[in-house]
């Protein structure tokens, strides 16, 4: 539901999209591919390109965090000329997160990525106040707390939506 929105907003270069559902999958590639922003699809060259995975958050997650370690452990054994052309290149830097977790928040995986990658800021949608609290334990460590916005999409229930923007500490 995000990633046209901010594909056509121009403000990112790049959005990588990783879903579990094949329907929302399915759905995401062919809205990108309507708006003409779905990576190997695009005619713009200006244009943010949209990259859709389907697969488990916490597997992609643990695959980011492998390159991570093998860069950081390149970067310690060799100069950064070497490591660009050893294969370790493989890994994005992305600056922003965006996380839509279920109700039952991130897992630990996840929450492992975010703070060991070069992620400056981080964009959290709940819809699960007591896994939320839990996550921001976690991750308020490394980041702070910018901006909170709670939607109430469900009027006359006890449901509510909240958006939260963490932005790293610096050191």
């Amino acid at each position: 539901a995000h990633t046209i929105p901010l594909a056509k907003s121009m403000l990112l270069s790049e959005i990588v999209a990783v879903e579990l559902d094949e329907r929302l999958v399915n759905a995401c590639r062919n809205n990108c591919r309507l708006n003409n922003c779905l990576k190997g699809e695009a005619s713009d060259q200006d244009q943010t390109v949209v990259e859709v995975f389907k697969g488990d958050a916490a597997e992609w997650a643990s695959k980011t965090l492998r390159c991570i370690n093998k860069k950081n452990k390149l970067s310690k054994d060799r100069s950064s000329n070497e490591i660009s052309n050893n294969g370790a290149n493989n890994y994005n830097e992305f600056d922003i997160l965006l996380v839509d977790p279920p109700r039952q928040g991130l897992d630990a995986t996840v929450c492992e990525m975010v703070i060991k990658g070069t992620f400056t800021q981080l964009i959290y949608i709940s819809c699960g106040r007591r896994a939320l609290i839990r996550d921001l334990k976690l991750l308020c460590t490394d980041f702070d707390l910018e901006d909170v916005a709670v939607i109430d999409l469900f009027p006359g229930t006890d449901a509510v939506e909240t958006l939260i923007h963490l932005k790293r500490k610096k050191l």
